[in-house]
């Protein structure tokens, strides 16, 4: 790009994971793919999607590869004034095999479909800086992931708009993080997810998916949204595909019995 002198510019978001029966779908925020269109729409060409899991991951490894087109892979809304910030796709074959061998597991939906979210009143964002890694095309890139705790507030924080669709809101513990003195850019932790804990010193093994990141105000406070309606949409239009594509092969069992 003319902006970035002809040089190969490198994008990271954050991302998780969630299992629709034996599917495994990325979910993220929608204002990435906004962004990303309009980056490509300046004259920019998208290329070399990759899924990194170096931050978490069981051993260091090389990230995996994945086509994708924003256009007929990804679905996503991005709405400022009504509050919707959502992307999903769907991670399939040799990817999901590597992902799942490094340990990699999706959230399942014990997790994320709960209904007693109240009782995990604990927050943590979970996502990659900007701050915390080194991105350049012309040499070997190093992340490293944040766990920070955020704790609800009930109005809107100082530089955030309220929405149509109501949002949650958390102040940032920016010394929640370890080797961190004070606040810094949490640019890049957009489309991590905020898990719940029963308390702090709770183990993670006990822990609920509450939201899907999505702004911040460059100070000291998050703007999210829920996770569990997005989701539950997309489970229900990838059933109703499923059945459709069932009722065209000739199937005759009832909608409620298939799976």
């Amino acid at each position: 790009m003319k902006q970035n002198n002809g040089i190969a510019a490198v994008y990271n978001f954050s991302a998780f994971v969630v299992a629709l029966d034996d599917e495994w779908i990325a979910v993220t925020a929608g204002h990435i793919f906004r962004d990303l269109k309009e980056i490509e729409s300046s004259g920019a060409k998208l290329s070399n999607w990759a899924i990194d899991d170096s931050v978490v991951g069981t051993s260091s490894m090389p990230v995996y590869p994945v086509s994708l087109d924003i256009d007929s892979d990804v679905q996503f809304i991005y709405d400022e004034t009504e509050g919707y910030d959502y992307a999903c796709f769907s991670i399939e074959g040799l990817v999901k095999r590597a992902l799942a061998e490094q340990g990699i597991e999706a959230i399942p939906v014990a997790i994320w479909d709960a209904n007693d979210l109240d009782e995990f009143p604990h927050w943590l964002l979970v996502g990659t800086p900007i701050e915390f890694a080194t991105l350049q095309s012309d040499r070997d890139m190093v992340k490293h992931h944040a766990t920070i705790h955020v704790e609800e507030v009930e109005h809107v924080p100082e530089g955030l708009d309220a929405t149509n669709l109501q949002r949650l809101y958390a102040r940032i513990d920016f010394n929640s993080v370890a080797e961190q003195d004070g606040l810094f850019d949490i640019g890049g932790m957009s489309g991590g997810p905020i898990f719940g804990l029963k308390s702090l010193t709770a183990s993670y093994e006990s822990y609920r998916l509450i939201g899907v990141q999505s702004g911040w105000n460059k100070k000291d406070s998050i703007a999210f949204c829920a996770a569990q309606p997005f989701i539950r949409t997309i489970a229900r239009l990838r059933l109703a595909r499923r059945f459709t594509e069932y009722r065209r092969l000739g199937g005759h069992k009832a909608f409620a019995d298939f799976k």
